[in-house]
């Protein structure tokens, strides 16, 4: 029996995206983006735009507003956005021409869509680290390896005095490294529960899962972040 994926058009993919070719769903896909005016991001290998427009399509073309910043040094871009389930979805075009600040580009045969997932966890930068408190005993330079809007794993070569069965710690402080988009970030989260402690044989590390409990000011800011990195590693996995 098909699964529902499948039975729409979609198909998974072990990268974290549901992909499909169907005609007809991308025709409706462009025609929503299209008609509700939602905002396209482009991106290429050094660049990315700001939030622009579908201006109009037909079956071989799509004419898109070019950003004022339009380099016009690549022919081949990928057309970044959210849809109304605010999922990111993302397609590759090649640029035809520039006319009358318009961008003229193919028609995409291939649709990606971010799979839905309760938290959609980031890989974090090389040398986060995060600390916090437990049993009024302080824990400092864990190896943060990434993040979501409801948790984080963090590593460490030492094992720390927690089981992984809910053991609860605050005081837990996040930095965040600055990268080629996103400048240096420092999260401050009150509490959080240990819900998972496991040994990497690999990696030779303890590493545990925590989920996080925070003011709404604190959400606010780790959403921030989630978001520009989810287009930051979107935008480093081009295939161009």
């Amino acid at each position: 029996m098909p699964t529902p994926n499948t039975q729409k058009g979609w198909q998974p993919e072990e990268s974290g995206y549901d992909v499909t070719n169907s005609a007809e769903i991308i025709a409706q896909t462009l025609t929503m983006l299209k008609n509700k005016r939602l905002f396209l991001i482009l991106i290429h290998k050094g660049y990315q735009s700001g939030s622009t427009i579908l201006v109009d399509h037909d079956a071989r073309h799509l004419q898109i507003d070019k950003p004022v910043d339009w380099p016009d040094t690549e022919t081949v871009i990928r057309v970044v956005f959210k849809d109304a389930a605010k999922l990111w979805n993302h397609f590759t075009v090649k640029v035809l021409g520039v006319k009358d600040d318009l961008l003229y580009t193919s028609r995409p045969t291939k649709l990606s869509r971010l799979q839905r997932r309760s938290h959609f966890r980031v890989e974090t930068p090389r040398d986060s680290t995060v600390s916090f408190t437990y049993h009024d005993s302080t824990f400092a330079g864990l190896e943060l390896l990434d993040i979501s809007a409801g948790g984080m794993q963090a590593c460490t070569k030492s094992r720390l005095p927690v089981t992984g069965d809910g053991d609860a710690i605050q005081n837990i402080a996040i930095y965040l490294p600055p990268t080629a988009n996103i400048p240096e970030t420092n999260l401050s989260i009150l509490k959080g529960t240990v819900v998972r402690a496991l040994r990497n044989e690999q990696q030779h590390s303890h590493c545990y899962g925590i989920t996080f409990e925070y003011s709404q000011n604190e959400e606010e800011l780790l959403l921030r972040y989630v978001r520009q990195r989810e287009l930051e590693v979107l935008r480093s996995g081009l295939a161009l």
